[in-house]
């Protein structure tokens, strides 16, 4: 079937050009790319299937001057870069051996076996270069109708062959869910599977979740993962999809960008060993694990209605991050329009405030006759408390002077 609308994306001067490159009939357009033309929603990377193996696609491609980078290589895919935007390009395959993480693959010219070890049904759609439509599963097409996510064949199987496909699932209905249905037996399959879960990588998990949690609404997909029980397998310290909930909300209302950490944050208590304990289990990068550490610990006694004075001190003293991160959760829970709107007067401020820096160096003290080692440390410290207590006002003599009072 022909259906003008999805033909957009294939104007792609890159997308085309790879065509070119490739024998006629050998390559079609797959998964994403065609799933998210028929909804109407933006195409971000346009995908390949074709008959031709790796090295053989490689050489073609190269020979019309398209640069390769092997990415995938062991599983059939290559990638071909048209002036800077990646293409990828995946030989058919079908499974020959999975254990739940990964799968020994071999290559075949059959399209329908490629579709049969493909995930969902509305991702085991591929289209040719005149808009042509092929559904080998023979349900994509009407599952994309439905805006339904079913696995394709036995669930139970699909989800055995690669446990990370749960959250795929629950990804999916994230970014294109908020009328979808998902398939009884495609939800059967996840709850049945959840202990497979954790035999996933941190870095597979973290990465889905991530993406997951920067949809624009992805409420009702926690909502559902916590009542199928795989919230709590997953993530036992982050079960309160009602945190998230909120949150969502003051996003909405406040224009605020979606924020997966600050999102996991809304869905767990701010307790320090759970969060540090949660972090190292989700290896989160540095920055990350260092934010949501912060934001559990942190000491800095808060109320919607303290004076700037305060505010500014607290701002300095735990970091803007920290108190914007507080300070947001905060007006999500409050119970208030009037107490949300206070708090988000402390995140403002937190988010646009520089913070002045602290006049006086080592090389001050040092000049002052304070020693090197340990005791400078804390002469340091001593003046700097003074200075956040003066807010921020008392200058570079004044906090010297104040060194022989202080016993120095």
């Amino acid at each position: 079937m022909t259906a003008p609308d999805i033909k957009p994306f294939m104007r792609d001067p890159g997308a085309l050009a790879v065509l070119a490159a490739l024998p006629d009939g050998s390559t079609r357009f797959v998964g994403g790319c065609v799933r998210n033309a028929l909804w109407g929603e933006p195409v971000a990377d346009i995908d390949f299937a074709t008959k031709l193996e790796p090295d053989d696609a490689a050489k073609a491609l190269k020979a019309a001057g398209i640069k390769v980078v092997p990415t995938g290589i062991a599983h059939g895919t290559l990638t071909a870069v048209v002036k800077g935007v990646p293409y990828e390009v995946t030989t058919l395959r079908r499974d020959v051996e999975t254990d739940g993480r990964r799968a020994v693959i071999a290559y075949t010219q059959d399209w329908s076996e490629d579709a049969q070890r493909r995930d969902f049904t509305v991702n085991a759609l591929y289209a040719d270069a005149d808009g042509n439509l092929f559904d080998p599963t023979g349900e994509g097409l009407s599952d994309a109708e439905a805006r339904r996510f079913r696995f394709v064949g036995s669930a139970d199987e699909r989800v055995r062959e690669d446990y990370l496909r749960i959250l795929r699932l629950f990804r999916f209905v994230a970014w294109y869910g908020s009328d979808a249905t998902i398939s009884k037996d495609a939800l059967t399959a996840c709850r049945d599977n959840k202990a497979g879960l954790r035999s996933l990588s941190a870095e597979r998990v973290w990465s889905e979740l991530k993406k997951l949690l920067s949809a624009r609404d992805p409420s009702r997909s926690v909502r559902i993962m916590l009542q199928q029980g795989l919230l709590e397998t997953l993530l036992p310290e982050a079960t309160n999809s009602d945190g998230l909930d909120h949150l969502i909300r003051l996003e909405q209302r406040e224009g605020i960008k979606p924020d997966p950490i600050l999102r996991l944050m809304a869905m767990m208590a701010r307790e320090p060993l759970p969060a540090a304990l949660l972090a190292k289990r989700l290896k989160l990068s540095r920055k990350e694990g260092d934010r949501l550490k912060a934001w559990a610990s942190d000491g800095e006694s808060l109320s919607h209605d303290m004076p700037e004075r305060a505010r500014l001190q607290a701002i300095y003293r735990a970091g803007k991050q920290t108190i914007l991160d507080r300070a947001r959760l905060r007006a999500a829970g409050a119970t208030h329009a009037i107490e949300s709107s206070h708090w988000m007067v402390l995140a403002d401020l937190a988010m646009g405030w520089t913070p002045p820096t602290f006049p006086v160096t080592g090389k001050d003290l040092k000049a002052a006759g304070v020693p090197a080692g340990p005791d400078m440390g804390k002469a340091m410290k001593a003046l700097e408390t003074l200075w956040v207590r003066s807010g921020f006002a008392t200058e570079k003599p004044q906090l010297l002077a104040a060194l022989k009072l202080l016993g120095y």
